[in-house]
C-alpha cells in the first residue's frame, strides 16, 4: 500500500513534465538536487515534481516540506515500508500525469537547461526517447571521465535504428532519459540492486526515434558510501539475475551488455577474498544466468568496445568447467593479470628518478592499453621513465611515444621486449606536454617462455667466461 499525499490544486493543473525523484536519507544533498528542478529554465510551473518518501530516516523530509510549501507543482507520495529505487520509482509513475517524465536520484543534479531544452528537442524531432550526457560528480566541482556506461555526445543525433548504435546499451542509467507515454507500460523498475539494467534496454528497443542530446548534463554524484560501491554477495547475485534477464532478449547488441557485466562478476570473484563456498555459490550462479557464449561474441564486443579489459578465455570456458575447476584454473593458479595493477611514469625534474615524483595509475593489464598521465602539476622536466607493470614476468610492446632504452633482455629494434625482472621500465623519448597518453600492448610470459628466457641468459654468462662455469639456472629446453 502507498500513502498518498496529494496538493488538490496539481490534479487541475497542466503540466509539461513530470520529474520522479525517490528519497532516502539524503538530507545532505537533497537541496542541490531540488534547487536544480526549481531553477529550470523551462519554469518550475511547467514541472510536475513527484517525491517518493521511501520511508527516510534522516531530516530530508522537513527540506522537501520547505519547497512544497512553496511551489504547488510538487507532490509528495510516501511508501508504506521501505521498498528501494526500483519500486518507489515505479511508484511515482502510477501518479505522472503530463506527457513525459524524468528520474532524478535526489543526490544528483541536473544542468538548467535540461528539461526545456530536451523538450524542445524532442517535439521538433518527434522522438519518443532523448538521451542527455551523464557526468560524474564527486563534490568540489570535480568531474570524472566519461567510461563506457556514461557516453557522452559531442553532437546531437536522431537515431531511428538502434542497431546502428550498439553501444548505447551500455548507457543503463534510467536518469539521464526523458521518456514519452507511449514508452511508460515498458517502464517496471525490478527490485534491489541494478534495476535499471534490463528496463534501458527494452526502452531502447522499443523506442521509435531517440534524441541524442548534446547540449544537456546529469551530474552523478559518486558517493563512496553509496551501496553499489560496496560490493557484497547481493551484488553479484543481483547482476547475475539481470544476466538471465537479458540473455532473454535474444538481441546481438543486449548480449554485448550482458557480456560485459559476466566479466565484472568475474572480476568481483577473483579481485575480492570469499570464503571457498561463496565463491563457488557465486560460479554456480553465473553458470546459471548464461547462455553458451562464443568466441565470435568475445570478438564482437573486443571490436565494439575496445577500451573494455575482457577475460577472454575465463568467459569462453565458463560452462566448461565444473565450479572447483573453474575456480583453481583461473582466479588461483593465474591471478596475476586478473586484478588491477599499477603503471607509474617517473619524472625527473633533475635529480634523477624518485617514488616522490610519480604518477601510478591503477588498471587491468589487456592484450593492448591506454593509460593517460596528467603532468601539468611538473615543471622543467627533465626526463620521463614509465613502468608498465611490477611483479610479473612480461613482453611489451610501445607503440607510442618513442622510447630510448629500457631494462629488458633483449634488443629495443625487436617488436616485443621481454623482462624477466619484476621491475620492467622504459626511457620516454617524447615531447613533454601536459597530458600523456602511453599506448602499449602487454603479454604474461608462460612457463615456457620464462625457461627459455633463463636459459638464454644461462648461456650469456657461461660464454662470457673463458673458463665455462656451472650456469645459475638449470631449466631444460
Amino acid at each position: 500500500m502507498l500513502k498518498k499525499v496529494d496538493l488538490n490544486f496539481c490534479e487541475n493543473m497542466s503540466h509539461e513534465i513530470s520529474v520522479v525523484i525517490p528519497v532516502y536519507n539524503v538530507e545532505q544533498y537533497i537541496r542541490q538536487c531540488l534547487d536544480s528542478i526549481v531553477n529550470q529554465t523551462l519554469g518550475i510551473e511547467n514541472i510536475e515534481v513527484i517525491i517518493v518518501n521511501d520511508q527516510t530516516q534522516d531530516n530530508s523530509m522537513d527540506i522537501i516540506n520547505e519547497y512544497a510549501s512553496k511551489y504547488p507543482s510538487f507532490k509528495i507520495i510516501t511508501n508504506d515500508v521501505n521498498k528501494g529505487l526500483g519500486e518507489s520509482r515505479n511508484a511515482g509513475l502510477e501518479n505522472v500525469t503530463s506527457d513525459y517524465v524524468a528520474f532524478v536520484d535526489s543526490d544528483d543534479f541536473i544542468s538548467d537547461n535540461t528539461l526545456k531544452d530536451s523538450l524542445l528537442k524532442i517535439k521538433e524531432s518527434n522522438a519518443d526517447l532523448l538521451i542527455y550526457n551523464i557526468k560524474t560528480y564527486t563534490g568540489n566541482e570535480f568531474i570524472e571521465e566519461e567510461s563506457v556506461h556514461n557516453q557522452n555526445f559531442s553532437e546531437n543525433l536522431l537515431v531511428d535504428n538502434i542497431g546502428n548504435y550498439p553501444k548505447l546499451f551500455f548507457s543503463t542509467s534510467a536518469c539521464n532519459k526523458i521518456y514519452h507515454k507511449s514508452l511508460f507500460p515498458l517502464i517496471n523498475f525490478s527490485k534491489g540492486l541494478y534495476e535499471d539494467n534490463v528496463v534501458t534496454c527494452n526502452v531502447l528497443l522499443n523506442a521509435r526515434n531517440i534524441y541524442l542530446n548534446k547540449d544537456c548534463d546529469y551530474f552523478y554524484r559518486k558517493n563512496p558510501q553509496s551501496i553499489t560501491k560496496r560490493i557484497s554477495k547481493d551484488n553479484i547475485f543481483y547482476l547475475c539475475n539481470v544476466i538471465s534477464d537479458l540473455f532473454k532478449f535474444n538481441n546481438e547488441n543486449v548480449d554485448l551488455l550482458a557480456i560485459n557485466f559476466i566479466n565484472d562478476v568475474l572480476f568481483w570473484i577473483y579481485y575480492y577474498d570469499w570464503s571457498i563456498n561463496d565463491e563457488i555459490e557465486f560460479i554456480e550462479k553465473l553458470q546459471s544466468s548464461i547462455k553458451v557464449i562464443e568466441e565470435k561474441n568475445i570478438n564482437d564486443f573486443l571490436q565494439r568496445v575496445p577500451e573494455k579489459n575482457v577475460y577472454k578465455e575465463d568467459i569462453l570456458s565458463l560452462s566448461k568447467f565444473d565450479c572447483q575447476t573453474f575456480l583453481a584454473k583461473f582466479k588461483y593458479f593465474n591471478r596475476m593479470n586478473k586484478v588491477k595493477s599499477q603503471a607509474s611514469l617517473y619524472i625527473d625534474l633533475g635529480s634523477g628518478f624518485n617514488e616522490n615524483d610519480k604518477i601510478s595509475i591503477d588498471y587491468m593489464p589487456n592484450e593492448n592499453n591506454k593509460l593517460t598521465f596528467d603532468l601539468s602539476d611538473f615543471s622543467e622536466i627533465k626526463a620521463l621513465r614509465f613502468d608498465p607493470l611490477e611483479g610479473d614476468f612480461i613482453k611489451v610492446k610501445i607503440n607510442n611515444p618513442n622510447i630510448s632504452d629500457a631494462n629488458c633482455d633483449n634488443s629495443l629494434g625487436e617488436d616485443y621486449q621481454l623482462f624477466s625482472n619484476l621491475d620492467p621500465n622504459y626511457i620516454l623519448d617524447c615531447e613533454i606536454k601536459d597530458k600523456l597518453t602511453v599506448d602499449f600492448d602487454l603479454i604474461f610470459l608462460n612457463k615456457q617462455d620464462i625457461a627459455n628466457l633463463l636459459i638464454d641468459k644461462n648461456n650469456i654468462i657461461n660464454e662470457s667466461n673463458q673458463k665455462p662455469k656451472k650456469g645459475r639456472f638449470n631449466f631444460l629446453k
